[in-house]
């Protein structure tokens, strides 16, 4: 017998509706007008719809009336195939949803929201959530965990973008004295442990200890801290966080025979200060930029797929250096036995019910098949480890060896110890000698080419004030003069053909995200009213523009002064 009992049936006014284990999905008297007063109800302009249960498509097709172009309507519905039958082709004017799995649901969602956008309108068919109970749940906390996770990321992007750019401008000059990351890679054929400073990293120690001589260790920023405490020096730290915490964690460093792996945004004094061998990567969204260092300085630097943690970077890292097995330890995700880290670390804090209200904590799958309990923050690391992971084409075994915390899903998990057993050769000493060869470079002409730079930002720069000036004395109040519009218009073609010339980078990115998303039109809007909305989002645009242009010269500026130290 099905699962599901469906009758088809006809209604008072000669339409036809339906019944799932007797519930019906659309009124039995008059479909049409029932859709009608739910999507009155119901929508929102300038969302993404997601609509939970087809049914026989009267709420669906009322809600494409209102639909602008650019907007998606998602509609997810196990069920589909059941009730359709044959009745519907594949042909939608809508993302069709049939696979209820979270990552599934997630990946939808997070390809239709633009902007770090977290406007999502659910809406339940009738009965859905009654015949789907579970379903409709997974969905819910799908869309709950894309908000979440899309708000983490712009709390990040909004807290550094003028100090990103900072550190971007600063580790040019880094990287033109010291070396690329391509420069060693797949230099090892042996096996990488991938150290974080979970929790759990403690249980790890000894062995570590007892095998550092026969495999490459990578830490994860931080966690060299850790690692120090306990006397072992990694062969590489990567750096990738920006924030002056990150360079308070390194500025005692001294002493040690680790090398430095550093993104640009990594704080830029870290580079300055750390004394050994030091490599360079760039994130795998930084087309542009790599185009532009290789274009002006002819160096060439690694695209590396990364995530929300220094942690991340690292994992990919491990694949990009080696052809041998990768382990990840000290990786929990989670706040396993009330701790936010290994005891040793700097960050450490034993956590109580307070912190878990404040951090939204909560309970996922554990590395034991338990419960452990997360955070947001934890939880956007924890997906990017899975996408890493799927998305990686490393020919060696990978293994999640923390022993605690988080299940990361698709990473085989392994005891650390049994990991050593299987692939390390304790009577094999890995080569471990700096085989980087020593950097010639020219600093006269780096600044040369600073200068230049910061030509290009006066020019740019000017332009926009000009935009701004006539902008505020356009005459009209419902329509723009052609001598605005065309000075408007200059101003976009230079910041387009200028740009890939500039180090200007994520800067930009908060301003994107505003000027998208907080001018969009309203239902019935006037001439006049379309005039305001179009006026005030050209003043916020190019005034904020204007402003990332003077700091980013500003920013050259200290680095050309910099450089001066290095002569």
């Amino acid at each position: 017998m099905s699962e599901y009992n469906i009758e088809y049936l006809n209604t008072k006014n000669g339409l036809n509706t339906v019944k799932v284990n007797n519930y019906f999905l659309h009124s039995k008297y008059n479909p049409i007008q029932e859709a009608e007063r739910i999507v009155e109800k119901e929508f929102e302009p300038n969302y993404i719809h997601v609509v939970f249960g087809y049914g026989l498509g009267y709420i669906i097709d009322e809600i494409k009336k209102k639909l602008h172009k650019k907007e998606s309507l998602i509609v997810i519905d196990p069920l589909y195939k059941k009730i359709q039958g044959n009745a519907k082709n594949a042909n939608h004017d809508f993302i069709l949803v049939e696979d209820i799995r979270s990552e599934v649901i997630e990946e939808v969602l997070n390809a239709s929201l633009r902007n770090l956008s977290i406007k999502v309108k659910i809406i339940c068919s009738p009965n859905y959530d009654k015949i789907l109970k579970k379903e409709y749940f997974v969905v819910l906390e799908s869309i709950k965990t894309v908000q979440r996770i899309h708000q983490v990321r712009e709390n990040t992007t909004r807290q550094f973008s003028f100090g990103w750019q900072e550190n971007y401008i600063n580790n040019i000059l880094h990287t033109y004295m010291n070396h690329s990351l391509k420069e060693i890679k797949q230099r090892y054929n042996c096996p990488i442990v991938v150290i974080s400073g979970g929790p759990s990293l403690k249980k790890q120690i000894s062995m570590l200890k007892k095998v550092k001589d026969n495999v490459i260790m990578i830490a994860s920023g931080s966690t060299i801290n850790s690692l120090l405490h306990y006397h072992i020096e990694p062969d590489y730290i990567v750096s990738i966080d920006g924030g002056i915490s990150n360079y308070n964690h390194f500025k005692s460093i001294g002493n040690i025979k680790s090398h430095l792996i550093f993104g640009f945004s990594s704080h830029y004094k870290i580079q300055e200060t750390f004394p050994n061998t030091k490599y360079a990567l760039l994130d795998a969204g930084d087309n542009d930029f790599q185009k532009y260092v290789i274009d002006k300085f002819a160096i060439e630097i690694p695209l590396i797929a990364g995530g929300a943690s220094v942690a991340n970077f690292a994992f990919t890292v491990a694949s990009y250096m080696t052809k041998g097995p990768i382990a990840i330890i000290g990786q929990d995700l989670a706040y396993t036995d009330n701790k936010s880290h290994e005891d040793s670390n700097k960050h450490f804090i034993k956590i109580d019910e307070a912190y878990k209200k404040e951090r939204g904590m909560f309970e996922v799958n554990g590395y034991y098949d338990d419960k452990v309990l997360t955070d947001y923050a934890f939880l956007l690391m924890k997906k990017d480890f899975e996408r890493l992971n799927k998305q990686m084409k490393h020919s060696a075994p990978i293994f999640n060896c923390t022993e605690g915390g988080v299940k990361i899903e698709g990473m085989n998990q392994l005891p650390f110890s049994v990991f050593c057993d299987l692939y390390v050769n304790e009577d094999v000493n890995i080569k471990k000698s700096n085989q980087s060869k020593t950097k010639n470079f020219d600093l006269g002409d780096f600044v040369k080419k600073m200068q230049e730079e910061i030509s290009i930002y006066n020019k740019i720069m000017g332009e926009i004030k000009i935009g701004l000036v006539k902008l505020d004395r356009n005459k009209s109040n419902t329509v723009f003069d052609k001598s605005v519009l065309r000075e408007l218009d200059s101003i976009d073609k230079s910041i387009k053909k200028y740009k890939s010339k500039t180090a200007m980078n994520h800067i930009f990115d908060p301003i994107t995200m505003d000027v998208l998303r907080n001018y969009e039109p309203v239902a019935r809007e006037s001439n006049a009213e379309v005039y305001q909305r179009v006026f005030n989002q050209n003043k916020e645009l190019y005034s904020r523009l204007l402003e990332a242009f003077e700091f980013s010269k500003q920013y050259i500026e200290n680095v050309i002064e910099n450089t001066n130290k290095f002569m």
